[in-house]
């Protein structure tokens, strides 16, 4: 079977079908795509194609952590063909959870069933012992197709990831690299990126090592550092770029989403984060109170069960509860995997974006973390305050909006955004529904995407399934549903 003969599960694009049916059966390609034009779902259509030519049996994505998950929870489901769903055992590495008995039995049933395997991992568990071994059982004996999703984060040659990385890749029968910004710093950052479709592409090019690389396409000066006395080779700029940029075709290619015409107007997708021990404490506490409450035969209404979500709500947001009627406050240690995902995900795009927050506290923190690259639109600030924010930040002076849907959610123009995220979300169906049209109306020359930040297994599921599905949160949930909530 050629790939023109490839049925595909969902819909290809015009570029994605293009590329597809041009690299299906490549041994190493790139797919430099921009956020939201479909890089997740044509490497699954070749992953499928390779599986039914009989050249591959294991596949696996090493990507960021949230978006390994999402793999495995939104991505393959949807994407690769049901005819394949009997022969397939999949599933995403927990680093927290590798020690358990569960883990490793789920780990050894995909390692030997008899059919097409899937594991899914983040970049962290590259340099531990236990992501190491389970990477080895995976490619012992097997024929693998690699994908390092978001390979901007192997940019840096020396680093022990970036060499595992390498290593790993020589051992793959095919091998892809997924990332919308390739040289999100520097053209320096795509000498390592390629190494991982092939060790040695650029020693074939003359650039066997990096410092060469760097002579080569870099413009230098000497620097002079006044604390130790010592002179160093400063980088002031770029040359040959047209050349550079003749290496790297041949092997990849580019999308973004201002050419390409069938996009839909908008996509959702799903980010991932865990808890901290101590969040997973309170949170257990907090919900094992509103279970005995449930289970005590006392009335329960409404207006208790939107409080008992919204405490827990709060939990995964990073703060601690109070006593009804006082403000919640932050009480974590400083730790907030919410806000560290939320800022991985920031200092990934090349382009503007919004952030609704529905706490006070919840915007204080993202504008610590953003600082300047942010403005703030809430009732924190003055009318014109907000009025210059809005137009900072449509004029380009600075990459985020963070605001309160309660605030901002109506009568705004923010068509600058490409990227909508929801840090936290309100229960009230309308501030969705209105924060969303904030960038997606006209003067939006581009697609959307809106990014929800998730816990697993907390409300967050629950809220973003809601709201997707256009429920008000705060007028349908009973206390009947309560526990099936939390």
């Amino acid at each position: 079977m050629t790939a023109d003969h490839y049925e595909f599960e969902t819909k290809p694009f015009s570029h994605q079908k293009v590329t597809f049916l041009k690299t299906a059966d490549w041994p190493a390609y790139g797919l430099f795509w921009e956020q939201g034009t479909g890089k997740t779902k044509a490497i699954i259509d070749t992953a499928a194609f390779l599986y039914e030519q009989g050249e591959i049996d294991t596949i696996v994505v090493v990507a960021p952590n949230g978006v390994h998950r999402n793999w495995i929870t939104d991505e393959i489901p949807v994407h690769m063909p049901k005819r394949h769903a009997p022969t397939t055992r999949m599933m995403f590495w927990e680093s927290k959870r590798t020690k358990t008995i569960a883990h490793r039995r789920q780990l050894a049933d995909v390692v030997n069933h008899n059919g097409l395997r899937i594991l899914t991992m983040n970049y962290e568990a590259l340099l531990t012992e236990a992501g190491l071994k389970a990477l080895g059982q995976m490619f012992t004996n097997h024929d693998v197709l690699l994908v390092f999703d978001e390979s901007h984060y192997l940019k840096t040659p020396g680093a022990k990831r970036t060499k595992r990385a390498v290593a790993l890749a020589k051992k793959a029968k095919y091998r892809r690299i997924l990332t919308g910004t390739p040289i999100a710093n520097s053209p320096f950052d795509a000498y390592s990126q390629l190494r991982c479709l092939d060790a040695d592409y650029w020693k074939q090019h003359g650039f066997g090592v990096f410092s060469t690389f760097k002579a080569h396409f870099g413009i230098f000066r000497k620097g002079y550092n006044g604390s130790t006395g010592r002179e160093f080779d400063q980088c002031v700029g770029f040359r040959r770029l047209d050349q550079l940029k003749g290496m790297i075709d041949p092997v990849t290619s580019r999308v973004t989403k201002d050419v390409v015409l069938d996009l839909p107007p908008k996509l959702y997708q799903r980010r991932f984060f865990e808890l901290t021990p101590e969040q997973k404490r309170v949170y257990s506490e907090i919900k094992n109170q509103a279970i005995a409450l449930l289970d005590s035969g006392d009335t329960v209404t409404a207006a208790l069960v939107l409080t008992r979500i919204l405490r827990l709500q709060q939990i995964t947001c990073g703060f601690v509860p109070t006593d009804e009627g006082t403000p919640a406050f932050e009480t974590f240690g400083g730790n907030n995997p919410r806000l560290d995902l939320l800022e991985e995900i920031c200092d990934g795009l090349g382009h503007s974006a919004i952030i609704w927050g529905r706490f006070r506290r919840d915007i204080d923190l993202i504008m610590e973390r953003l600082g300047d690259r942010a403005v703030r639109y809430d009732g924190a600030v003055s009318d014109d305050d907000r009025q210059k924010a809005k137009e900072r930040f449509q004029a380009g002076d600075v990459q985020f909006f963070v605001g309160n849907p309660a605030a901002a959610a109506t009568g705004l123009t923010l068509h600058r955004a490409r990227t909508v995220i929801y840090a936290s979300n309100s229960f009230k169906l309308t501030d969705r529904l209105q924060s969303e049209d904030r960038a997606h109306r006209i003067g939006q020359d581009n697609q959307v995407v809106y990014i929800d930040l998730i816990a697993p297994g907390t409300v967050d599921e629950h809220i973003v399934r809601a709201l997707r599905t256009k429920k008000d949160i705060a007028s349908e949930l009973t206390g009947d549903e309560l526990k099936e909530w939390i």
